[in-house]
Formats: C-alpha cells, structure tokens, sequence
C-alpha cells in the first residue's frame, strides 16, 4: 500500500527535506518527502501503516491526514484541484484532474496539472525544475475552465515564477 502522510510542519523548510528525507528512510520505505508552509507530506510505501504514522511522527511531526495513494487517482475535478491547491497539497491537486484530462486531452488542463507538478519541484527543493515546469504549464493555460479564470490564473503564475513562493486560485 501506499500512502501520502500529512504531518504538522513545526518549522521545517525546504532547506531540511534532504535530512529529513535521510532519517526517515532509515526506518521506512520512503518515496519522496515535500515541505509545504504549515505541513509536511511524507509519501510511503508500507504495510504497516501503524508504524509509518509512528516514525514520522517521531521525525516530523504529528500526523494529521492519512491519504491512501495506491492507485494515485484522488479524483474530484477542477473545484477538488482548487482546493488541494489553495493548501499546498500540489501533488494531490495534479492527479485529482489527471482522469478528467485523459477523457478530453483539454491543454489547459495540461497546463494545470504541469502547474500543480511545478510546485511539487519546489516542495521538493528543485528550483530549476519548477522554473522549467512553470514555463510549459504557461504555455498551455489558454481557456478559462470550469471556476478557474486564466488570466487572473496566468498574472498570479508569472508571479510565482519570480518570487518561487505558492499563491491562492480563486474559484470564480
């Protein structure tokens, strides 16, 4: 099984994401691990779940949220992508359009997703492939989907690519 763990951030930055990611691997079979502002996502591969939450809370911090992962499908569309979004949860936000965009193939839900994606490179401290990633996801926003209106969406992006800090989508 596969799970993504929300815990608490007490102060962590990106800067901290290689040793946490050292010690936690030490005791668990993790895949990858995300600093956000105010949680930490720990995603693992375990049977035990039990112990995971345990260790991480031992490492990071308390467990908030526990989201089983293993088919990567979170579902939900445009307004559950908004959401996961405006929280900082950037990988659950890119695979909660991923079905709607294998249906229609739209580009702007392309751009979307490679906008949630880009964000994930940032959590992840890999500044350069967020800066590239942010560049396509530009390049395909083209049309207002369902609340999401492209160019206040497009002016907000532009500006992350400056600053490398998230922002909010408003729903309209």
């Amino acid at each position: 099984m596969r799970y993504l763990l929300i815990a608490e951030n007490p102060g962590f930055s990106v800067s901290h994401r290689e040793d946490l990611l050292r010690r936690l691997r030490s005791v668990l079979p993790v895949i990858a691990v995300r600093i956000a502002s105010d949680h930490v996502e720990v995603d693992v591969k375990t049977d035990d779940l039990k112990k995971a939450v345990a260790e991480v809370e031992k490492v990071v911090g308390k467990v908030l949220e526990v989201v089983d992962i293993t088919f990567e499908d979170v579902g939900g569309g445009v307004e559950r992508y908004v959401d996961l979004f405006n929280r900082e949860r950037f990988w659950e936000a890119h695979n909660a359009l991923e079905g709607l965009w294998r249906k229609t193939r739209n580009a702007t839900l392309q751009g979307l997703i490679m906008l949630a994606a880009a964000f994930v490179k940032l959590q992840e401290g890999r500044p350069d492939k967020f800066e590239r990633m942010l560049k396509e996801a530009l390049y395909l926003l083209k049309e207002d989907v369902g609340c999401i209106k492209v160019k206040q969406l497009l002016e907000k992006a532009e500006k992350a690519l400056l600053e490398k800090r998230p922002f909010k989508i408003e729903c309209l």
